[in-house]
């Protein structure tokens, strides 16, 4: 039984195909004409006509409305509603493979879902023979199922597949590069099956949510197979609209300016602004944001007041969809730096520690600093301030203090131990390599440094010749320090004393941050350290150390590719993502995919990093060391403002970049599931799709109009008289 994707034409065309009939009943002027010379000269009048009320060539009338027929049941696109079993019918199969979109915009909620249903109802679609891939894709793509895994799996096993591609599934904070998946996988599907005659049907499925920002373009240029269709499935999330955060840069003033951006779907215009300081806790008054849909403004964000936590981003509140709500600012480094001490409080006695560190911090004249004590006169005990990064231990210490120093390791601080006596190093074994041992060293008239490491960031200000000569300073006592040689990779000796027993020892504590030891203390008692010219520089290292300067900020979008070496200034360089892990070149810690353009004469080192994909939003900092000490720079990565542009695309938007409605079926997953007419209503599109009856209507209906044509001239030319 036939069915008609398009009956309206059916009906037009019946309504056609009687014209011929009403043509030949209308009056008509006599069909021979006859001249005659001896009328020529006389006036002519008009023929009488006559109503036929009998068709002459009965033939050629059918032939006229069979080809009306024809042509208009062409239009209206029969099929045939049959289950036909294709490896029975064809001994073929199809090649099938599924597309699903993994960029930002698909953290929605919801589209998690969404995504596995459509994963299934394909896999229950599939028939034994069939060939399945999958892939996910953002700016690049990435297999899930390969069709070599596919066809090497016993059928039976082959849902435990998909099970475990739906699972492996997860949205990056990439941009949607559809247009170029699209064309490789086509691409692919058509190169892989072009010289196989099994092959029934190929066909790229998308699982997409299709927002604007999708990047379609290279379609109008792109050549797609036309041996492969297009099954585009658009899923939707649970609530419709969206309004995302971006950074702006006032080129004028130099400040940095919040861009709201509101897709043209969205269901709310007001939205809340709230800044938030490094625990992410609020900092200020939120600032109402409007923004209708469809629509972006910029806001510029309050200055931090004065006693307040420093600000270092902003959220969007009110908004269901939180994948690109926050965004990070710049940080404010001309603020006071802040050192805490553990010692002695008098800061007028000449024979603590205390004393001399106060004059070597009040030297600095790029940056004040603030000294707070954490020990009081008392001996009671006070944990570091939260914007604490470096703090001096001179003195024995109450386990509770050293225990809240932990909290400054946390946040990649320093913590400087001037090993003051033995009693001193127990109350911060903690904070030491574990299975160190340490006893009194046994100095005969005094000690001095025999090497040093200037390559170390402490001592590199030293490394010119003029200044490396410590030899002058006298050292009358030190602990001497026995380390666990199992520690090596977190250990490094900077300074020896001429006996061979470490100095100072940069211990790297495995909460995060570093530990400087110093064997001895730099009082009038133990050396002569406080008194030489080398001992301000030292403490300013160890300031720059533990508070590297800023030298800026890029705004950037996940995906940038940047060039670490460059940014650095071509020096050692180490690179911190948002979470807080991170990698340097030597040795490379970052993931395979992130290290890239390696050499090939190079490939045996892996200290080569050319180039570094950004690939999640959020505060990046690149830290190098150079002649000038610690340095910084900020990258405040957001996500692509295109991804924040999530109202669909229309449904006609494939046609409207030049593919065929033949080739590209455009289903709608959230209307199918509510419709089940117009679910049916694709079906039949597919079976008529795959069947092209309208191909050999339209044939058969030119072929008639061919032959009414043969016959109307043969009739013409035997109507016409024999010339004598």
């Amino acid at each position: 039984m036939f069915e008609l994707l398009a009956p309206v034409f059916a009906v037009a065309g019946g309504l056609l195909a009687g014209v011929p009939i009403v043509l030949h009943m209308l009056r008509r002027t006599p069909a021979v004409r006859m001249p005659f010379s001896v009328v020529r000269f006389l006036s002519p009048t008009l023929p009488k006509t006559t109503k036929r009320s009998t068709i002459e060539h009965w033939p050629l009338m059918l032939l006229r409305m069979l080809a009306v027929a024809l042509i208009a049941l062409a239009f209206a696109r029969p099929f045939q509603r049959l289950a036909i079993d294709k490896e029975a019918a064809t001994g073929s199969a199809d090649r099938i493979a599924i597309l699903v979109d993994a960029s930002a915009s698909m953290r929605r909620d919801g589209l998690r879902e969404a995504v596995a249903a459509e994963f299934r109802k394909v896999a229950d679609e599939l028939d034994a023979n069939d060939t399945l891939s999958v892939s996910a894709y953002s700016e690049s793509m990435r297999k899930l199922i390969t069709a070599e895994a596919w066809k090497s799996t016993n059928p039976g096993n082959r849902q435990a597949l998909i099970e475990r591609a739906i699972e492996s599934w997860e949205p990056d904070w990439m941009a949607t590069r559809t247009a170029t998946a699209l064309l490789e996988t086509a691409d692919e599907v058509s190169r892989e099956t072009a010289k196989s005659d099994s092959v029934n049907e190929r066909r790229v499925i998308l699982i997409t949510d299709f927002q604007e920002g999708s990047s379609l373009d290279e379609l109008r240029s792109g050549k797609w197979p036309d041996s492969v269709k297009l099954d585009l499935r658009i899923i939707q999330p649970q609530q419709p609209g969206n309004a995302g955060l971006s950074l702006v840069e006032d080129n004028r003033t130099g400040k940095i300016r919040v861009r709201v951006t509101n897709s043209g779907d969205a269901v709310m215009t007001k939205y809340v602004l709230q800044t938030f300081d490094a625990k992410g806790e609020p900092v200020g008054t939120p600032l109402t944001a409007e923004v209708g849909g469809g629509q972006r403004r910029t806001f510029s964000m309050p200055d931090a007041v004065q006693g307040q936590p420093q600000i270092i981003g902003v959220e969007l509140l009110g908004e269901p969809h939180v994948f690109d709500n926050v965004v990070d600012l710049p940080i404010d480094e001309r603020g006071v730096i802040h050192v805490a001490h553990a010692g002695s409080t008098d800061a007028n006695n000449a024979k603590a520690m205390r004393y001399f560190l106060q004059r070597a911090l009040d030297g600095n004249e790029t940056d004040p600093i603030e000294m707070t004590d954490l020990l009081g006169a008392d001996g009671v005990a006070v944990p570091a301030a939260p914007g604490v990064r470096l703090v001096f231990v001179t003195e024995l210490i109450p386990e509770s203090l050293a225990t809240s120093l932990e909290n400054v390791l946390k946040q990649d601080g320093v913590v400087v131990l001037a090993l003051k006596s033995i009693e001193m190093a127990e109350s911060v074994r903690k904070l030491l390599p574990p299975e160190s041992t340490f006893s009194e060293a046994d100095v005969k008239d005094y000690a001095m440094l025999g090497q040093i490491d200037f390559s170390s960031p402490l001592f590199a200000t030293f490394a010119d010749a003029r200044f490396s000569d410590f030899s002058s300073i006298r050292f009358k006592h030190y602990r001497k320090l026995t380390l666990d040689e199992k520690q090596a990779d977190a250990l490094r000796v900077l300074a020896r004393f001429d006996s061979g027993s470490p100095a100072v020892l940069e211990y790297t504590h495995p909460l995060g941050g570093r530990i400087v030891v110093l064997t001895t203390g730099w009082h009038p008692d133990d050396s002569q350290w406080a008194l030489s010219t080398r001992f301000p520089p030292m403490i300013q290292r160890l300031v720059q150390m533990a508070n590297p300067r800023h030298r800026g900020h890029q705004l950037l979008e996940v995906g940038h590719r940047i060039n670490p070496a460059e940014l650095a200034g071509n020096v050692a360089w180490t690179l911190t993502r948002p979470d807080g892990t991170q990698f340097a070149p030597d040795p490379v810690t970052a993931a395979a995919d992130s290290i890239t353009d390696v050499p090939a004469n190079e490939a045996e080192s892996t200290s080569v990093v050319k180039s570094v994909v950004l690939d999640e939003p959020g505060r990046w900092t690149l830290s190098s060391e150079n002649t000038d000490g610690p340095q910084s720079v900020s990258l405040l990565v957001t996500v692509a403002a295109s991804e924040s542009r999530t109202e669909p695309l229309p449904a006609g938007q494939l046609q409207a970049l030049g593919m065929s409605p033949d080739i590209a079926i455009v289903r709608d997953a959230a209307q199918l599931s509510n419709d089940p007419a117009l679910a049916a209503q694709l079906d039949a599109a597919e079976l008529e799709s795959r069947q092209k009856f309208w191909r050999w209507l339209l044939l058969a209906g030119l072929g008639c109009l061919a032959l009414e044509g043969i016959i109307s001239y043969a009739i013409e030319k035997r109507q016409q008289p024999e010339l004598a």
